[in-house]
């Protein structure tokens, strides 16, 4: 047997000396029901010598389908985070061109138990391996994934239980309130068709392929009905984990209290892997408006007045109950908007003042109407949904920034903030978007770790750059620096603020104060207790500036050659 590394040391790599022999991994096959797969890159049939025609095709004609992703081991909703610097394995290439392993990982447990959990996290502290958590792959900052990494796939831990009275193991059952229990590979399509078919409405995402129990409830998970219901974190009721020692512990209000405020906010893949979660559901929608209008102007001065009086509408919008979407593109303000629980007549009403406002700037126009749904599922497969399914397209390599703007700004400067969003889309970004995410019950403050500008926001901007797969890692860098200072805009705007770490810039400046606020010093305090040799290690999570700058090595200095 090859020899083991000392804690605190490097991680072990494929290149290392230390890097478990094939009769390592044959034995942790055999302890996990021969449950270990290589991972590869997506489209790795189609290149020599593995090319297949058939896999190929299948590739090329799924490869911007989220729930297909989803169900690959080595493929990430954002492409971009499959490559190593310029390696990766390119679907544009031809058969002959070269495909590497890149960012994907080596191999991956695809998990069907609690057990193989257990069974992996002790593997990886025996050999002191990189340790990478996925269900869906959808994340932004890269932390599904990293090289020479064992991954933990969740994504077939699918049960789903509903109970009307939910009593948090150890808690006395004053603490019960109806909820529903899922594995940690449940998606958001799944929960809500089974929610519906319960009479229960639930806060989750707004793209139904996002895992429902990993980094979304982790790191505060943000709904259209958050509004009404909360963010998603502050919904959950109970976590199933397993810690960094190979231990199946329960986390709630009542035991593991530490644990359970950190996993609520704190951001997933750091503290242990989850394997299932108890979410609070709610009593169904007794009505659901929707709120579609694009406006249009002819001017760029038009343009930016439309988009101030959107500003100067949104706290009488959210003191009614809506919370949605909206789009800023080329001299179009795209609106999406959903108001639970009020009839029709209540909504229009409600979005009068904008639209008639809008109607009067002159070179302006407004399309669309207000439509009225019995329930979340059926806005979700009238809207979201056609023929092909319901899956936002991904595959795409982008980079991202975001900022939260608290409800103050709308009062304080109205102006600068529409003149921002603006211009920033003037600079050429793919996409400036916005989501009423925040207000209503998500500025409750909750005993958790979620970030406390979620409290004070009411709106969650994210601003987007697609870039060609095959780009050069000099161009991307020089890409990433841009999107970075375009940040700085929306940090002058909101300076007081933070970003959603989900959907955030992967270099954001003083990631700790703008992802965790005053709650990071507690939260690192919680990262040392429960996983005090570091073996969860991602980008820009709760004690990664402990690291070096490629998360191998315990220094900031790195330490390979």
């Amino acid at each position: 047997m090859r020899a083991r590394p000392t804690a605190f040391s490097c991680k072990c790599l494929p290149s290392d000396d230390c890097w478990p022999d094939s009769s390592a991994w044959q034995a942790l096959n055999a302890s996990i029901d021969g449950q270990l797969v290589a991972s590869k890159p997506p489209a790795w049939p189609c290149h020599e010598p593995e090319y297949n025609a058939l896999q190929c095709l299948e590739v090329t004609q799924k490869w911007s389908d989220a729930f297909w992703r989803a169900a690959q081991p080595g493929a990430m909703q954002d492409s971009f985070f499959e490559m190593d610097g310029n390696e990766g394995c390119l679907l544009s290439g031809n058969k002959t061109s070269s495909c590497y392993q890149g960012r994907v990982s080596v191999f991956a447990v695809n998990v069907s138990s609690a057990s193989h959990v257990q069974r992996a996290v002790e593997f990886a502290a025996t050999y002191n391996l990189r340790v990478t958590v996925k269900n869906t792959g959808h994340d932004y900052l890269g932390r599904s994934n990293a090289a020479g990494s064992l991954s933990i796939w969740t994504h077939h831990l699918k049960d789903i239980s509903f109970v009307e009275e939910f009593v948090p193991e150890g808690c006395n059952s004053s603490a019960a309130r109806s909820g529903v229990t899922i594995g940690a590979g449940v998606v958001w399509e799944e929960l809500y068709r089974a929610a519906d078919a319960h009479g229960k409405a639930i806060a989750g995402a707004q793209c139904s392929s996002v895992g429902a129990a990993g980094g979304y409830p982790q790191a505060a998970g943000h709904s259209p009905l958050s509004p009404k219901y909360g963010l998603s974190a502050d919904n959950v009721l109970q976590y199933k984990v397993v810690t960094a020692d190979g231990k199946l512990v329960v986390a709630n209000a009542c035991q593991n209290k530490d644990l359970f405020w950190a996993l609520r906010g704190g951001g997933g893949g750091t503290f242990g892997v989850v394997v299932s979660v108890t979410h609070a559901t709610h009593p169904a929608l007794k009505s659901l408006q929707f709120a579609s209008y694009v406006v249009g102007a002819n001017t760029s001065e038009s343009f930016e007045l439309v988009v101030t009086e959107f500003v100067k509408s949104n706290p009488g919008l959210s003191q009614d109950g809506w919370g949605g979407f909206f789009l800023i593109a080329k001299r179009a303000l795209i609106v999406q908007y959903l108001l639970p629980d009020k009839n029709s007549s209540f909504a229009q009403s409600s979005f009068d003042p904008f639209l008639s406002e809008a109607r009067g700037i002159a070179g302006v126009s407004v399309n669309g109407a207000m439509q009225s749904f019995s329930s979340y599922l059926k806005w979700h497969e009238a809207v979201q949904c056609s023929k092909s399914g319901c899956s936002f397209a991904t595959g795409s390599s982008e980079l991202l920034v975001s900022r939260l703007i608290p409800s103050s700004t709308f009062s304080d400067d109205p102006e600068e903030l529409a003149q921002t969003l603006v211009g920033i889309w003037d600079e050429g970004y793919d996409r400036v978007m916005g989501y009423l995410t925040a207000g209503g019950e998500v500025s409750v403050a909750r005993d958790n770790a979620v970030n406390p500008a979620w409290r004070e926001a009411l709106w969650h901007i994210i601003v987007v750059k697609l870039f060609p797969a095959n780009e050069t890692q000099a161009a991307k860098k020089s890409l990433a620096r841009a999107i970075t200072k375009t940040g700085g805009r929306l940090r002058r705007v909101a300076p007081s603020s933070g970003c959603y770490l989900n959907e955030a810039d992967v270099n954001e400046p003083d990631w700790q104060q703008a992802f965790f606020g005053d709650k990071y010093d507690k939260l690192k305090l919680i990262k040392e207790a429960v996983d005090p040799q570091g073996l969860f290690v991602c980008k820009k999570c709760v004690g990664s500036e402990d690291w070096s700058e490629d998360l191998t090595c315990r220094s900031k200095k790195k330490c390979r050659a």
